[in-house]
């Protein structure tokens, strides 16, 4: 048997065990053994060449901190990198066949919306979105997502990196406390010294007016002091409601329901709305800054349905189960789309007041079909 018949056969064998530094030297006959020979020796240097890039794509993949997944065109994870499992507390290898939908686990499917926005031809870029480990744990994390194809792929995969924000989350939380606690003590004071101060001083010119009219023997001049008398009136009135929503007295000393019963029935004597407020369980007493927050929630969505959406109904239902408290907003408004939309700085700030409280706002709205706040606050650390 030729010699070289059998250094094939041994060279093949190590190609399958990941050896390709020997190469086949050939013979002075050059013949047609010695062609398949420099095929192979060719084949063993393409195969080197693979391998090298494969296990330097390897050591990137696993030495980034983030984690990174690549999911075929179903969104199955067809591989993760050691980031990934270490963060979702997942064990070598588990992740691999799960769907990405599955880690997300949000309303709708994570991945229709990533292939939404990469057949736009961009990469996907979002700054807030949440994976659960293994054990449940919500992560919230930055996502970005782009197309990744290889040389010998007929389809392209995706190549998702999730960055754990966590902390940021949780620094963007203080200072977005930090300035609505300030917002709040700023309006409490203004409340004061307007109450205290400017509605006692004009009350007592309308005494003083009041006091006059009778001894005034002028027509003209007394329909002036009662023209002032009811204008006084008339911004006496206009500084008390500035100061009770400024800060309602009714809140702190009776809480969130009372408080929202008096705001609701400040527009059912102008006739504006309807309101229907429920209570499906009692409520636990809720600390001051979450009170005002839900307060001031609940005060932006009625004021937006009346002036904006012009709705002439409006439900408030509260329910608390299992330390968490549910609040529904629902009206029968104009409605707005909500993806067309840019959202003011009212919806901003209802955005911020839940989320500082680790809450979740889902908003719900179609044209002329109304619009929908479900808010949910976890109470169990609140209290």
């Amino acid at each position: 048997m030729d010699k070289r018949l059998k250094e094939i056969s041994t060279r093949l064998s190590e190609y399958s065990a990941g050896k390709f530094d020997n190469n086949i030297p050939l013979s002075p006959r050059l013949d047609e053994v010695d062609a398949i020979i420099n095929g192979i020796n060719m084949l063993g240097e393409e195969l080197k060449a693979v391998t090298i890039s494969r296990d330097y794509f390897t050591n990137i993949f696993n030495s980034v901190s983030d984690m990174v997944f690549i999911l075929n065109n179903k969104g199955v994870i067809a591989d993760a990198n050691t980031s990934a499992e270490a963060q979702l507390q997942y064990k070598t290898g588990q992740l691999i066949g799960k769907s990405i939908n599955d880690l997300h686990r949000g309303t709708g499917s994570f991945l229709r919306s990533i292939i939404r926005e990469l057949k736009k031809g961009h990469t996907l870029i979002a700054d807030s979105s949440v994976l659960h480990s293994s054990e449940g744990a919500a992560i919230p994390v930055s996502i970005s997502a782009t197309y990744f194809k290889e040389v010998h792929q007929q389809q392209p995969v995706i190549l998702l990196t999730a960055c754990d924000i966590t902390y940021q989350k949780k620094a963007e939380a203080l200072v977005i406390r930090a300035i609505i606690d300030t917002q709040e003590t700023e309006r409490r004071r203004l409340a004061k010294d307007l109450h205290d101060s400017l509605t006692q001083q004009l009350s007592a010119i309308k005494f003083y007016i009041a006091s006059i009219v009778k001894s005034v023997k002028s027509a003209r001049e007394k329909n002036i002091l009662l023209k002032s008398n009811d204008a006084l009136t008339t911004v006496i009135t206009d500084m008390r409601n500035i100061c009770f929503n400024l800060m309602p007295k009714t809140l702190e000393e009776f809480g969130l329901l009372q408080a929202v019963k008096e705001f609701c029935n400040h527009f059912l004597y102008q006739k504006k709305a309807k309101f229907i407020i429920a209570q499906t369980s009692p409520l636990p007493e809720l600390s001051r800054e979450l009170a005002v927050d839900l307060y001031r929630v609940i005060q932006e969505f009625i004021t937006n349905a009346i002036n904006h959406g012009s709705a002439n109904k409006i439900s408030i239902r509260f329910s608390y189960l299992n330390g968490i408290l549910k609040i529904l907003l629902e009206d029968n408004g104009k409605g707005f789309n909500i993806h067309q939309s840019s959202g003011g700085m009212g919806l901003q700030n209802v955005q911020s007041r839940i989320r500082s409280h680790k809450g979740e706002l889902n908003m719900i709205s179609n044209i002329g079909k109304g619009t929908c706040f479900k808010i949910s606050i976890p109470l169990t650390k609140q209290l």
